[in-house]
């Protein structure tokens, strides 16, 4: 299926569980523009990626090709799968990452519906965005490792689903076309964790 999620409606945020294009905890409110991605939250996410000329469901087997046209982020795109999924375990790869995205993503290992998280991001992370990393470090003690990496991918796994989406999108606000796949099949996924299970193994504190 090939989606381009470009004509979509705004509404109005809910604010707990904003993915803010700011730093910190302070999120903004009011009426979003299609460009504030990482303004909305799941919930909004979820809506505009159900909507029918948008990402509609997963159907395993079926992959999913899309296009953002800034509609969403990569963290709402999982934050949409886990409502088809059901409570999933994620291992997540990028290149960067922000601060808002780790707090979304420990927001929903606290309310249960990701049953744990493991990180791999690029060195760089370290001296390019030191606040986030510390954060990541402190809110996901022992649950990265870093490598020289520039994929950006999205396992999420349980006992039903073996989901991986790969594409163009960092674990940031992402007010851009970007470019994706949600892949639902079994082979795609072992040969994927197989890889960043054993890059883990091998990275970084």
């Amino acid at each position: 299926m090939l989606v381009c999620c470009s004509e979509i409606e705004n509404k109005m945020m809910p604010v707990d569980d904003a993915v803010s294009p700011m730093q910190g905890d302070r999120y903004p409110t009011g009426y979003i523009h299609r460009t504030d991605a990482a303004a909305s939250g799941h919930d909004l996410a979820a809506e505009k990626l159900l909507h029918p000329d948008a990402m509609g469901v997963l159907v395993p087997g079926r992959d999913k090709h899309f296009y953002s046209s800034g509609a969403f982020n990569l963290i709402q795109l999982i934050f949409y799968i886990l409502r088809q999924t059901g409570p999933a375990h994620l291992l997540l790869t990028t290149y960067s990452i922000s601060m808002d995205s780790i707090a979304a993503i420990h927001r929903k290992v606290e309310t249960g519906e990701l049953l744990s998280v493991r990180f791999l991001i690029d060195n760089r992370v370290r001296s390019i965005s030191p606040k986030p990393f510390d954060y990541l470090v402190t809110t996901f003690p022992d649950c990265h490792r870093c490598l020289a990496l520039h994929a950006k991918v999205a396992l999420l796994y349980n006992e039903d689903w073996k989901i991986t989406v790969v594409g163009s999108q960092n674990a940031t606000h992402n007010p851009k076309l970007e470019r994706g796949i949600i892949h639902t099949g079994r082979d795609i996924f072992d040969f994927d964790f197989k890889m960043l299970n054993d890059e883990f193994d091998s990275g970084t504190t």
